[in-house]
């Protein structure tokens, strides 16, 4: 498995590199030994398990958009405005806490909600 980020993209604020959760090491279910953490993109972007980082000079090719370029293009931001070919992104399920636990539907926010901190990488 292969995951490609622009240097743009993991120079921001809000990506990591996770070693821990919860006060504890990374169990292997979580992505042990290491895991990148980006917020703004949708889960598969978000490498498990990492062995090897590479910096290259050209977009090199990610194990998604390699084998369904039409589903899954290199940036995979959460952006509601771009529909998914075989369904729309425009609404997600919100997972509510607590007893009452309810799957309530919303709008999806453009990055997640985080487009005041990553808009510009996209502009």
């Amino acid at each position: 498995y292969t995951e490609s980020l622009r240097v743009e993209e993991m120079a921001n604020e809000l990506a990591f590199f996770a070693i821990g959760i919860y006060g504890h090491l990374l169990p292997k279910q979580h992505g042990a030994p290491i895991r990148m953490v980006v917020p703004w993109k949708y889960g598969f972007k978000g490498a498990k398990s990492i062995v090897k980082v590479e910096f290259l000079a050209n977009q090199p090719a990610t194990y998604w958009n390699t084998i369904n370029s039409y589903e899954y293009d290199f940036e995979a931001n959460v952006n509601p405005n771009k529909p998914h070919p075989r369904w729309s992104q425009a609404t997600e399920k919100f997972i509510s806490s607590g007893p009452n636990l309810s799957w309530d539907k919303r709008p999806t926010l453009l990055y997640n909600g985080y487009g005041e901190y990553v808009g510009q990488l996209y502009s």
